[in-house]
Formats: C-alpha cells, structure tokens, sequence
C-alpha cells in the first residue's frame, strides 16, 4: 500500500484542506499501518499536553549561560582549528602550484622527497638531543644536578625580574607621558 502523502498528513493535520482530510480518513479506515501512527501520534499529544510544568532547578539559568558560554568558546577553538587547517593545507597547494608552473625543471617527487628528508633529519637530531641529555643526566652526580638546577632557577628568576622591570619602567614611562 502507498503511505506517501497519508504519512506526512498525519504528522502535519494542521495544513490540510477538507478533501485531504477526507482522504485521510478513508486511508485511515483502510490502511492499520497509518492508523497505528495516527493513534500513536494522538496519545504522544495529548501526554504532553497534560503533562505537569516543572519549575526549574535554582540556578538554572546562570549554570546554563556559563555552560553556554564554554560551549561556545570551544566550538570557537574548533572553528579556528579548522580554519587554520584549511588556511594552510591551501597555503601548502599554493606553494605546490607557483613551483610546478614557475620552476618546471623541480619535479614535485624530488621536493617531496626532499621535505620528508629534512624532516626524518629534523626528528633524528631531536632524538639525538634527547638521548644526550638523558645521559647527560644519568651520568652526572645528584650533587651536580642540584647546582644546575640552582644555577638554572637562578637565571630564570634574573630573567623574569629583568622583564618585569622592564614592563614596570614602559608602564610608568607611559603614565608620565599622559598626564
């Protein structure tokens, strides 16, 4: 049996003229199928409607807006990694292309080749680094360890009090220049 329009008439009664209804009706007297779904539909309905209204949990509205607002900064990061992806995957076509048509003697096997090259490079040196400091720290007496990471801190503090100095000095510098 064809439900075609008789489905989304049941759903939707409100938009019918008088001979779709009469049609409906008849589809209704003729098809359990579509009569099981208007009867469910009529008894999900009227549930609701006689449904009791709840008031809200305290607070209900601020929890909602802050969680609103994370939500919303965090479909903002996902937006912005998204784009920056895009960006630079065109960025990286862009690059492709100009040295293809402007340099047609560089094949693109060569210059991929090349990238991933310099890259296993890139990751061996880093392993390599890594793998010194590692010894380094093995090897090296808890004493000597104590005093490059006392000597270290020590430039670290000298360092965030230069700068913050420095950003104090610009700050008063600017409050002169005002006034």
């Amino acid at each position: 049996m064809n439900h075609y329009p008789f489905r989304s008439w049941i759903l939707d009664e409100a938009d019918l003229n008088d001979t779709q209804r009469e049609e409906l009706q008849a589809h209704l007297e003729l098809c359990p199928e579509c009569a099981q779904l208007s009867r469910s539909l009529s008894i999900a309905l009227q549930t609701v409607r006689e449904a009791h209204e709840q008031a809200a949990p305290p607070d209900f509205t601020r929890r909602f807006m802050a969680s609103l607002e994370a939500r919303q900064r965090e479909q903002e990061r996902k937006q912005a990694r998204t784009l920056t992806l895009v960006l630079a995957a065109t960025a990286l076509i862009i690059v492709m292309v100009s040295l293809y048509i402007f340099v047609p003697e560089l094949s693109l096997i060569s210059l991929a080749a090349t990238t991933i090259a310099a890259v296993v490079g890139l990751l061996t040196s880093l392993q390599q680094a890594l793998s010194f400091v590692l010894n380094a720290f093995q090897k090296l007496s808890p004493s000597t360890l104590i005093i490059s990471g006392v000597i270290l801190a020590g430039w670290v503090l000298l360092a965030s009090l230069t700068l913050g100095l420095s950003i104090w000095k610009l700050a008063f510098r600017k409050s002169e220049v005002r006034k």
